[in-house]
């Protein structure tokens, strides 16, 4: 099945809405998005291979911590927060995908993998301007809690869709295939 940005849309949706319950502080806050994010990115396909469950776990918890930060930055900056809120959202979500890189496989555990894959690009400094106009739109006048979960997942929906990955396959052996971008 492959990435589905109307589950972060809706995850994100009821996050903002408290569904279950709103985010007790920025740390449940980073933990909360970080959750909605490593479902969203489970569904995704670079070309045969997914992503190992146990790499998108390891990769949800640095996103957590580094989010929770990034909120508390930003309620200390007052006024000025999503200035210092975007750059650091960037590069926890370039992390996730990157520190380590995330690993893929095919056909997914238990069986053998028969191709191994590593994320290999995730661009920074893309999100930090598409976030900003996310947020920034949230504030407008009329505007919904869905509208604004709606453009900050299509904006990272957006993004992850332009992280690559190579692929290598195992059985038989062989050399690297060209790079493949998630669906």
């Amino acid at each position: 099945m492959p990435l589905n940005g109307s589950s972060l849309s809706d995850a994100l949706s009821g996050l903002f809405q408290g569904q279950p319950s709103y985010p007790a502080d920025a740390t449940d806050a980073g933990k909360k998005w970080a959750n909605a994010y490593r479902t969203y990115a489970a569904t995704a396909l670079a070309a045969t291979t997914a992503p190992l469950s146990a790499s998108l776990i390891a990769a949800e918890s640095k996103l957590a911590n580094s989010l929770a930060g990034a909120f508390t930055a930003a309620q200390q900056a007052g006024p000025g927060g999503i200035a210092v809120l975007t750059p650091l959202v960037d590069v926890a979500f370039v992390a996730f995908w990157m520190t380590p890189p995330v690993a893929f496989a095919a056909p997914p555990p238990p069986a053998p993998a028969t191709m191994a894959g590593v994320v290999s690009v995730a661009v920074p400094g893309v999100l930090t301007t598409g976030l900003a106009g996310a947020f920034a739109a949230g504030a407008a006048p009329g505007v919904t809690v869905a509208q604004q979960a709606q453009a900050i997942a299509t904006m990272l929906d957006a993004w992850t869709r332009k992280v690559v990955v190579v692929n290598t396959p195992i059985t038989p052996p062989g050399p690297p295939l060209p790079p493949v971008a998630l669906t």
